[in-house]
């Protein structure tokens, strides 16, 4: 409830924004520039308005489409991911030996840290938790270690390891994907596309209803722009993506291992 109501009061302060800078370039066009002209003035702001309004819609469109691909892309990699460590936690109980308990351990700690501390680090831009890599590390020697005495802990050896290193590399996309953030190179064109398509209305008059055209259209490019700026990072509010895939590999058999709840280390 806590996460809707501030994605709430975020979106609703770019609609605030954005309707208020179209309405804010409208009003200063006018005042500005000379009101009137010969007959065909309006006509020509009509066709610069759309112009302007066709780019930056599509500017708006592609990175919208960019954001999304991202947002789905990293979901697909947190659930492969998952189920990577999930399939190390069984296949090394299918080989037996030492190495079982403490490969298991280091998983149950590893997803542990993930959930608890790396996820919040992503969010404000901190990269991926150091004490998270000394857990996969440790379960990677340790699989490295294993000597198989039997085809099946040599198929089962060889699989541990390729998904142990599908781990590291899904850990690296998902801290790129924390990191990959564009600003002015995509703010400014933004922000300036909305006023320089409402500014060429100027030659219509300021009527009841052309206000709440102009706001109208305000709004709607206001919550465009708080979804992209959601997707944009899917480890922070608004737009945060809870780490579920994980959170069910501790509700089962891999959570049992687990330490309880870390809690943030004093500032």
């Amino acid at each position: 409830m806590q996460t809707f109501i501030v994605s709430a009061l975020i979106g609703l302060v770019f609609v605030a924004v954005t309707s208020a800078l179209t309405l804010g370039s409208y009003l200063g066009a006018r005042r500005i520039f000379e009101i009137g002209g010969d007959e065909r003035t309006p006509d020509v702001a009509s066709t610069v308005a759309v112009r302007i309004a066709a780019l930056h819609g599509l500017i708006l469109a592609l990175v919208y489409a960019q954001e999304l691909d991202g947002y789905r892309d990293l979901r697909a990699d947190l659930v492969e991911e998952a189920v990577a460590i999930s399939d190390v936690f069984n296949d090394i109980h299918r080989y037996g030996g030492p190495a079982v308990a403490p490969v298991q351990a280091n998983l149950s700690r590893y997803v542990r840290i993930v959930v608890d501390e790396e996820w919040d680090r992503l969010g404000r831009g901190e990269g991926l938790s150091p004490a998270a890599w000394v857990e996969w590390d440790a379960a990677y020697g340790r699989l490295l270690d294993l000597e198989p005495e039997s085809q099946r802990q040599r198929f089962l050896g060889g699989r541990m390891l390729d998904r142990i290193t599908a781990v590291a590399r899904l850990r690296q996309s998902r801290e790129a994907t924390s990191i990959d953030r564009f600003h002015t190179l995509f703010w400014a064109p933004a922000i300036i596309g909305l006023a320089l398509v409402a500014a060429p209305l100027y030659v219509f008059r300021p009527t009841r209803t052309h206000l709440a055209l102009i706001t109208l259209f305000g709004a709607y490019a206001g919550v465009i722009l708080f979804f992209i700026y959601g997707f944009a990072n899917p480890f922070a509010e608004p737009g945060r993506l809870e780490p579920a895939a994980f959170e069910r590999l501790l509700a089962g058999d891999l959570g049992a291992l687990a330490p309880a709840r870390r809690s943030e280390p004093p500032a």
